[in-house]
């Protein structure tokens, strides 16, 4: 028999990733509601941005389906899809913390006057709530899909290993998110353009600006509390698996 404990959909991952994706439509009603009031196109860039945020929470749960049960191994197929799917999630995973950098746009479209101060305007906090809920949304979706892989992990690697391995991953999602925000690589680019994206990169380290470093060392702390926060709050037998 099947512990409770041991299904991938358990009663706990379907409350979270319910209300996930509540938050989710909440944050795209508000959008919808300001670019009604305005007249105008904003935030209509959420849509396509909150879509590839949940890409990899749901490849991660795909993966953590195969590996549902400690005592199940898949063959040398089940084996190989896994391996495309975590490449693939990898390539993905940066999409979700990036929506924390989505906060920049809740002044983006307001600017202060010294007759009217923007944070006066109602409009000003429904855009702050909003992106203020992205950012949030993106976090726990980027930190529960690590978790999951995390899991996954453990089933092959010893715990201190897997902790090495969630470090380097944080690290390479924090460099994916600059990637997106000041270069405008997506995904897809890494395997279409490696050569223009690592130039770039190349280039932005070699400045004398150390935007880069700061910037991709603010994002692995930002999601290394955020990492170990969900971690505490929650045993191993309470995350999906």
């Amino acid at each position: 028999m099947i512990d409770k404990h041991d299904r991938i959909l358990n009663n706990r991952f379907i409350a979270l990733a319910f209300t996930l994706l509540l938050m989710t439509l909440c944050c795209l009603g508000i959008a919808v509601y300001l670019r009604a009031k305005s007249g105008s196109s904003m935030y209509a860039f959420l849509d396509w941005d909150m879509f590839l945020a949940w890409v990899p929470f749901l490849i991660s749960t795909m993966i953590a389906l195969i590996f549902r049960r400690k005592a199940v191994r898949p063959g040398w197929l089940g084996m190989t899809l896994t391996g495309l799917l975590g490449l693939i999630w990898l390539f993905f995973l940066p999409n979700a913390a990036y929506l924390f950098t989505e906060m920049l746009h809740a002044f983006r479209y307001f600017s202060a006057q010294p007759e009217s101060a923007f944070w006066f305007e109602m409009d000003f906090w429904y855009s702050l709530a909003l992106t203020f809920g992205v950012a949030i949304v993106g976090l726990m979706l980027s930190t529960c899909s690590i978790r999951q892989i995390e899991h996954v992990l453990q089933l092959f690697v010893h715990r201190f290993v897997c902790w090495i391995i969630v470090g380097f991953i944080l690290l390479l999602s924090g460099l994916g998110v600059y990637i997106g925000r000041f270069n405008r690589w997506n995904s897809w680019d890494i395997v279409s353009r490696p050569g223009q994206v690592v130039m770039d990169l190349m280039n932005d380290f070699s400045s004398a600006s150390g935007l880069p470093v700061a910037f991709v060392t603010l994002m692995f702390v930002i999601q290394a509390f955020a990492y170990v926060i969900i971690s505490l709050i929650s045993s191993r037998k309470d995350m999906p698996r």
